[in-house]
Parts: C-alpha cells; structure tokens; sequence
C-alpha cells in the first residue's frame, strides 16, 4: 500500500492528495521569496531576517487551512468544507470506488474528478496569497513590538510579499494541477470506463491545452531569468554578502525547473504511452479502456476518438460474425451431409481468435528416441509458413511443414484453416496422401480464394518408418550421418486448395531412419534466399553444408544453418518466411523400456509393466519419459494418488506437455480433488485449445462444483470442435434443462 493510499484510508482521498501536492508550494514560497528579495538593494538584512523569521508560521497556517478545507479532520466527523470535495471522498471512501453509485451520481463524480486539479489549483493560488498576508502581517507586528517601524521598510515589505505572492500564484498553482492531474488521472480513467460499460457515453472532458503547460515553462525562464539578472546586481553593490544567496538560488531555481518538467513531461508521456497500449488493445481484438486519461483538450480529442473507433470495430466484428453465421446457415442447407455449419462457425471462430498470434507450437518434445529442433523467421508480423506435429492413430507421430502463398491477413486465413483441417484429418488417417486429400477437399470447400498451400507430411512409426509425400514443396532432405551421404526424399502432388483434381496426384513413399540420421524440412525461404547479387542459396549448398556440419549438436547444427542462410544473404532484404525443422533419432535408453512396458500392458499385465517402469526409474530416476508412462499406468489401474504425485514430478521437469497435464487433472478429477483437477486441465486446453478430451473433462469439472454456465460454455466448445461428440451433446442437453 503505497501513502497515497494509506492516507485516503485513514483521512480522505482530498486530504491525500493535498498532502502531496501542498510540497510544491513550500518550494514555490522559498523561489517567490528570492523573486522578491532580489528586487531589494537596501534594508536588506533586516528584511531577510524578518522574513526568515516569521515565513515557517506564515507557510505553516495556510497550509493547516488548505489542509483542513480538503478534508483533513474528516476522522473527527468534521468533512472537507465544499460539496464536490466530500462527494469525491464518498466515492472512493475505503480507498476503492464505490460500485452502488447510481448512473448520475457517477457522472457528476466524473465531471468533479475532471475539475479537481482546477480546484486544487485555485485553492493552492488562495492560500498562497493568504501566506503572503499573513507574512506582511508578522513582519508589521515584529517591527511595531521592537520599535523598527518605518514607512521605507513598509514599502520594502510590501514589495517583497507582492512579487513573491505573484511568483507563488504562478508556480505552485501551475505545479499543484500538474500533481493534481498526475495524481488523481488513474481514478477519473476508472470512472470513465465504468461509464462506457454502464452504456453512458460521454465525451472527455478537457481543461486546458498542452500550449498553456508550455507556456508555463516559458514563464518560469522568464522568471528566474529576471531573478537572476537582479541577485547578480546586488552580488555588484553587496559581493560579501550576497554570494551565498545567488548559489542558494542557482540550486533552488534548477530543483524547480526539473521538478516542474518532470512533473509535466511525466503526464504527457503518460497519456502517450497509454495510447499505444490501448491501440495495440484494439489490433488484438481485446477490449479498448485507458488506465489513465489526458487533462489536454487535444489528448481529450484523440482518445475520444480512439474509443468510437473500437466501439465501431466491435460493432463491425459482430455484423462481421452475423453474416457469417447467416452465410453459414445457408452453406449448411447446400451441404447438409457435409454439415457445414458446425465447420464453418468452429474455423471462422479459430480465425478471428489467433489472427495475431502465433499458431505455431513453442517447443516440440521429444517422441520415442526423435528430437527435434525449429528455426521460424517471418518476413512480415503475419506469415505464410506454418508447422505442425500431430499425435497420430497407431502410436504414430506426424510431422508438418506448409507454406501458403503470399502474406499478411489472408496467408493468416488460409494458415489458421488449415491447421484447423490438418488436426482434423490426422485424427482419422495415418496416411500422409490421405491426409492431403481432405485437407485439399475441405480447403476448397471453404475458402474461395485464389490462394494455394505447398506441403510435405511425414509420419513416423515406433520402429522408425517413415511414409512421407510431398505438395509441390521443397524436396525434404535426409542425412545418413553414419554414411557421411544425403538423399532427397520427393513424391508426386500438386498444390494443395488449387483444384479438386489435386487429390488424385498425391502419392506417398516410405524409408527408414537409423541412428544419428537426421531429416530436414524446410520452407522455400531457404534455397529461395536472394543476396545483393540476386544469387540464391540454392539446395546445393543447403545440401553441402548439411553434410559438413551433421556432427554439430543438434540445436547448433539447425542454428548453424540458419545463420549461414543469412551470411549468404547479407544485407538483401527478406524476401520469404524461411522455416527449418530439423529432426534427429538419437538413442535413448528409456524407450526400449517404454517399448516393453507396452508390450505387457497390450497382453493386460499392468502390475508387471508398472514392476518394471519402477525397476527402470530407479536406475534412471531422472528420465521424464520414465516418470510420464509410469504415471500413466498408475493411472490405468486406478492408483490415482500415485498417478497425481508422478505427473506433479514429470510437470516440474516440462511444463509443455499437454497429455501429461490431462491424466493429472483425470486423475484429481477421480480423486474428487476439482479445483486441482480444473486448474491442470485448463492448463491443457491452454496449450492445445482443440484438445477435446482435456475440454471435455474440464467441463465434467466445472458441473462438479456447481459452474453449470462455465461447464455448458466448454461443452460448446467441444461441439464445435467435433459435431458428432455425443457426450458433449448430452450434457449440453442436461445443463440446459436444468438451467431452465
């Protein structure tokens, strides 16, 4: 808890910011004293001694009065003297705003928020005024009772306090509505937002102008250019005197200005800053509010204009979403066996929530004895490369790399729908042709573009085969590092989305990797790379430095090529996203053990293969992939207290496994352990939002604990994802009926 805080807690929220902006008058009096002394060329002691005297008391009484008017003795029952002043208080009595305000009440807070810096203002220029009062007064009083009284020191006195009290009007009610707004900008931006979400739009309300800040500083130059110019003529007629005062003043005079424009600048960059945080809000389709908000009628202006701007965006998106929903309505009738509708509402709803993010995955784990390594570099913010690994029917892995014809917002289109279509057909066939002639057939029936997608998918097996085709992509290459050789791995297939009849050329071939061999996908960024001669790398020398260099581990080994790419470009401009994905197989002495753990549990004899992962795990007690599959049997015989404590072990070692989160929160769940089993379960989804299994428990989770619209949102979810999900149906149906 910060003091400003602490203060509007204990006293009130006025009282607290007083208490902070009331220091810009202490130093304004000390700068107005100098102002007005420099003018002085005669009775000068005195006069200082007088003033030094009697300034503390004269400072101290408007303060305890600007104090008490802004709600100092609110404790005592006794509130802040005006009206605006203890609404404000009300309002965010307890150090937070009050949510029972009514609707009008909030607007007259937010125009008594906007006007509090002017009232500070004027209040700081009264009271600082009465300082100067009460200081001639004291000074009078002193020379009566001492019998220094003359009319030549009167006039002195005079003309101190007057030029002094000008300087204190000028600086401390220009530093005190600085502070004021600085201060008080993050609640009146709070209370403006909650008019927006009450549907109460009104327009910023602005005080002054960024030209009168400005100005402001033009005349503290002025100022203490006009000080400076007298001291230096005293330090002329009093040198041995006068000395201390013009280095006091020099002091004084620098401490000001850079409070003063720190304070300023502060709250211009402020609202700059906030503006670029709110319009990169509005690019990623969150929602548009301003933290804190200008005092400036120009910023005024700007952030009005921002917020109608997202306000019409929004209204733009769900008119957007209606005639997709109605364009998708009559698809569904066109194609009614096809059903349509349910694909159509899933892949637009994928496309406007990952339009400007990455959909590509962050890290790829490791699979059996594969490693794998990835090198993505985007020529533009949104590119047209994609990868992709896939968990595939028949305890196979299926490795993706695509790259769609051109740029920007449609590659994004075509690359978020076929993600989509690839994770669909991978979860039927294990064939790489087959794969391609749904992702080609349902890219045609969605997407009515002239734009094209190149591909190769490999799929590998437990033993290591590898079925392969390729979509008029780059041939992919295969480095048989023990035979120092590479081959080009290449099949029959015309692009993918160009034409139906695409779907008879695909053809797919098969090899097999042995150890330290490594194969290499990549996108035509590479070969394609131009330098400043317009030569291009080349498969060549692609080729050619693969094989000098296969012995370099395996994450140098794609970074070194990655980096050569670049050598070779030098300062041409990019012309291409370039994608590598580099995969190795590398001996493991886990996934044997795995391999015959497997072997036991497929003739159901899961108390032997769970004696011998833990025989296994003791003499690698390490080994995540050991800690993964012994948890994972544990959970098969229904030992989930045993299962839950190997996952929360395995999770500490890879957060990025979303099957492993799945079976712990399974596990929790049957452990009727909810809240844990929500929480490893969102983390799932959160890594693979169309995982359906992990959704579907996760929904099963929230109806548990009694968050039936949470839990029917899920279900939804799942629906969409997979149309003919008859559990996810059935509860739908169930959460329905009960609601109504």
């Amino acid at each position: 808890m910060n003091i400003f805080e602490w203060l509007n807690k204990k006293f009130s929220y006025t009282f607290a910011l007083c208490f902070f902006t009331i220091f810009g008058g202490w130093m304004s009096a000390v700068f107005g004293y100098y102002l007005g002394t420099s003018f002085i060329l005669s009775e000068y002691n005195e006069m200082h001694s007088l003033a030094i005297k009697w300034m503390p008391l004269a400072v101290l009484i408007p303060t305890l009065l600007h104090y008490i008017t802004f709600g100092f003795l609110t404790p005592l029952g006794i509130p802040a003297f005006f009206k605006s002043l203890r609404d404000v208080n009300n309002a965010f009595k307890g150090g937070t705003l009050n949510p029972s305000l009514s609707d009008e009440n909030l607007q007259v807070l937010y125009i008594q928020l906007s006007h509090l810096p002017m009232y500070n203002m004027v209040a700081a220029s009264l009271f600082g005024t009465l300082c100067g009062f009460f200081l001639m007064g004291f000074g009078y009083y002193d020379m009566i009772t001492h019998g220094t009284f003359t009319i030549i020191k009167m006039k002195i006195g005079i003309k101190i306090v007057t030029i002094g009290v000008l300087v204190v009007v000028v600086l401390y009610g220009m530093s005190t509505y600085l502070l004021t707004e600085i201060i008080t900008n993050p609640h009146r931006a709070l209370v403006y937002q909650e008019l927006r979400q009450r549907n109460i739009n009104i327009y910023p309300r602005g005080l002054i102008g960024l030209r009168i800040k400005f100005s402001f500083f033009i005349i503290l130059m002025i100022i203490t250019l006009l000080t400076f110019a007298a001291m230096m003529e005293q330090h002329r007629l009093y040198e041995e005197t006068r000395y201390i005062n013009i280095l006091t003043y020099f002091l004084v005079s620098i401490v000001a200005g850079v409070f003063l424009m720190y304070i300023n600048s502060d709250s211009v960059m402020r609202i700059l800053d906030e503006m670029g945080i709110v319009t990169k809000r509005i690019s990623s389709g969150q929602e548009a509010w301003f933290r804190v908000m200008s005092y400036e009628r120009e910023f005024a202006e700007i952030e009005f204009s921002i917020l109608e701007m997202a306000k019409e965006i929004e209204e733009h998106r769900k008119n957007l979403e209606l005639k997709v929903e109605q364009r998708t309505e009559e698809l569904r009738e066109a194609l009614a066996s096809l059903k349509e509708k349910d694909d159509m509402i899933q892949k637009q709803l994928e496309i406007a929530s990952n339009i400007q993010r990455s959909i590509l995955p962050g890290r790829i784990d490791d699979w059996n004895e594969l490693k794998f390594s990835v090198r993505y570099i985007a020529m533009e913010k949104i590119g047209g490369d994609f990868y992709d690994v896939y968990q595939m029917k028949g305890d196979k892995l299926g490795i993706l790399v695509a790259d769609v014809s051109g740029h920007g917002i449609p590659a994004a289109l075509i690359t978020s729908m076929a993600k989509i279509s690839f994770s669909s057909a991978t979860q039927q066939y294990d064939s790489p042709k087959r794969v391609f002639q749904e992702v080609n057939q349902n890219i045609l029936e969605h997407i009515k573009t002239q734009d094209y997608m190149t591909a190769f998918f490999v799929v590998i097996d437990d033993d290591y085969n590898v079925t392969y085709a390729n979509a008029s992509h780059q041939k992919a290459i295969l480095i048989r590092s023990d035979e120092g050789r590479t081959e080009l791995l290449d099949t029959n297939g015309l692009f993918i989305g160009a034409i139906e009849e695409a779907r008879e050329t695909y053809e797919e071939k098969e090899t097999k990797l042995k150890y330290g061999d490594r194969l290499l996908l990549y996108t035509d960024g590479i070969p394609e790379a131009a330098n400043m001669e317009r030569e291009e790398y080349s498969v060549e020398r692609l080729l050619e430095i693969s094989l000098k260099n296969r012995h370099l581990p395996l994450d140098d080994f794609t970074s070194y090529i990655i980096e050569d790419v670049q050598r070779f470009k030098g300062k041409a401009p990019v012309e291409d996203d370039i994608t590598l994905l580099v995969i190795e197989l590398a001996r493991d002495e886990a996934v044997d053990i795995i391999k015959q753990a497997k072997k036991l549990i497929d003739e159901h004899k899961y108390y032997e293969a769970i004696d011998y992962l833990e025989r296994s795990l003791a003499l690698y007690p390490n080994n995540r992939k050991l800690i993964y599959n012994l948890a994972k049997n544990y959970f098969r015989v229904n030992n989930f207290g045993k299962a839950t404590e190997l996952i929360e072990q395995y999770l500490e070692m890879d957060k990025r496994n979303k099957y492993a989160y799945y079976v712990g929160g399974a596990a929790y769940y049957q452990m009727m352990n909810y809240e844990k089993a929500i929480q490893l379960l969102e983390k799932a989804q959160s890594l693979d939002p169309n995982f359906t299994n992990a959704l579907f428990a996760l929904g099963m989770a929230y109806k548990k604990i009694g968050m039936y619209q949470d839990a029917l949102q899920i279900f939804e979810r799942v629906a969409n994802i997979d149309p003919d999900n008859k559990m996810a149906l059935f509860e739908i149906n169930e959460i329905r009926k009960g609601l109504a």
